[in-house]
């Protein structure tokens, strides 16, 4: 495999990640700096969400004009852009209205990506290839939290998003003078039509939309959790949180290999069943070490189901419609995962606690595996 591209690709999903995931351990400073209420601080990411929907749902037909290579590349400048802005945010609303225009930014990446990746790496490797990838993502939701606990203690929070910026404007450097662009491989058409009839389509847009309600959205609420309802110090909160996804990182590596050996609907299948357990195992458990065994299992299985997901899309696709079916399924993922689901989930804990939402949170996982038997051979 071109290992030095697979790491370029590698560095702007981690970057491109960590534009979002970075609010989440700072969520209980920017609640009380702006004082609004839990329901408010949820919505933050809800506006990241909608922008992220809006470009991913136009990636297909952008990245056929525009090609895409160039694609990433503006969608890095305007993230780039949007964490400049995020320093001087003061207000609710110039928080929101900055969030809006990162997720615009961040929605461009992964329709793009996978099909130029899969484009590069022979099909055979595409497994072990999108994994290593995906390891990005989930060394990401490791490691930003422990890097925010730490960085917290030397710099003003606020500075934390010029210095990812510059790490976003090395990274799309590198990316625009050593990856090649294959768009002369794509066809010139597609239809979304004949993408949304399939019926294969919306059992991966299911499944690709619970797991991203329990992992980003679950994510995105979770030092709010740690901190307001268990007690727990910010610092100590987002370390512990930290370390409970070190699990998600390690499966990532590894289900590489299983994909491409074993069939991509049993995979799913064991994921997502055991994400649904042990997210509702979530708000029985009461002593601190049981909380952090069901937190790591929570975090390993959730957060791997999404190198299953691309590679079955990968595998029911042809290069012409990979973006388009990949954006328009990932929308759905985003907005009701990373949108509406941390919102939802503080208007529950705004009226009770966030123990019901996270409840209930569990059990639509654990109906989504229903439709798992459904799922074309692959």
């Amino acid at each position: 495999m071109k290992i030095s591209i697979i790491i370029i690709f590698w560095s702007l999903w981690f970057l491109n990640f960590s534009t979002r995931t970075v609010l989440s351990p700072l969520l209980p400073i920017i609640e009380d700096e702006l004082s609004i209420t839990h329901t408010l601080a949820g919505s933050i990411f809800l506006y990241i969400s909608i922008g992220h929907t809006t470009t991913v749902f136009l990636s297909g037909l952008l990245s056929l004009k525009v090609g895409y290579k160039k694609l990433i590349i503006i969608s890095f400048g305007i993230l780039i852009a949007a964490l400049i802005l995020l320093k001087y945010g003061d207000t609710y609303l110039s928080f929101a209205a900055i969030a809006l225009f990162m997720g615009l930014g961040s929605g461009l990446y992964i329709p793009c990506a996978i099909p130029l990746l899969t484009s590069i790496i022979e099909r055979s490797k595409w497994g072990k290839a999108i994994a290593f990838h995906e390891t990005a993502a989930s060394l990401c939701i490791l490691a930003i939290p422990l890097l925010t606990a730490v960085a917290l203690g030397y710099i003003h929070w606020r500075n934390l998003f010029i210095i990812l910026g510059g790490f976003c404007l090395i990274a799309t450097t590198f990316f625009w003078l050593f990856v090649p662009d294959n768009r002369s491989m794509e066809k010139n058409t597609f239809r979304y039509g004949a993408i949304l009839s399939r019926k294969d389509f919306w059992i991966i847009t299911i499944l690709m939309t619970v797991a991203a309600m329990a992992t980003a959205g679950l994510y995105n609420i979770m030092p709010l959790f740690l901190v307001k309802e268990k007690g727990l110090e910010l610092q100590t909160a987002n370390s512990i949180f930290g370390f409970s996804r070190i699990g998600g990182f390690l499966v990532t590596i590894v289900i590489g290999i299983f994909l491409d050996r074993y069939r991509v609907r049993s995979i799913f299948f064991v994921i997502l069943l055991t994400t649904a357990l042990s997210t509702i195992g979530i708000v029985f458990v009461q002593k601190f070490w049981f909380l952090m065994t069901i937190l790591i299992i929570q975090g390993t299985s959730s957060i791997a189901a999404f190198p299953v997901g691309f590679v079955a899309i990968s595998k029911l696709t042809d290069l012409s419609e990979r973006s388009a079916y990949t954006g328009t399924s990932t929308s759905f993922a985003v907005i009701f995962g990373m949108g509406l689901t941390p919102l939802l989930l503080g208007a529950v804990a705004d009226a009770a606690n966030f123990q019901i939402g996270i409840f209930f949170l569990g059990v639509i996982v654990l109906f989504a595996c229903l439709f798992i038997k459904d799922l074309r051979e692959i």
